[in-house]
């Protein structure tokens, strides 16, 4: 009875290792989202004018951006907009498109003509 007890906590503890060794050595990086300024402009634009696929917005909206802090500044204003003023989804040539209370609508609108002037400046 020792034995078999014995031999199962030690079956158990060398796979929970193993384990451990496989996930330390083969770790991979965890995935981030990269966006380019154009396609922030492009994105402001469709939820403004209110075609923004509903899956757009929510992937731009849930992942962090590493790669550029201007484009991370705009994604947590983009957080608090969808938070305070979006008011659920339509169809819009059959796919679901966000839709925006008036207010943030105007606060989007502010966004993309920021974003607009920013490449304007840089090209």
């Amino acid at each position: 009875m020792f034995w078999q007890i014995f031999l199962s906590i030690t079956v158990c503890f060398g796979l929970l290792s193993g384990l451990l060794i496989f996930f330390i050595r083969f770790k991979q990086r965890v995935p981030y989202y990269i966006i380019e300024h154009q396609k922030c402009i492009r994105l402001l634009d469709l939820a403004v004018k209110g075609r923004l696929l509903e899956h757009d917005w929510h992937v731009f909206i849930g992942m962090s951006i590493r790669t550029d802090e201007q484009v991370e500044a705009l994604r947590k204003k983009c957080v608090v907009i969808d938070e305070a003023f979006c008011r659920g989804t339509r169809l819009y040539k059959g796919r679901q498109c966000v839709v925006f209370s008036e207010e943030g609508i105007n606060q989007l609108s502010v966004l993309l003509d920021e974003w607009q002037h920013k490449a304007n400046y840089q090209a």
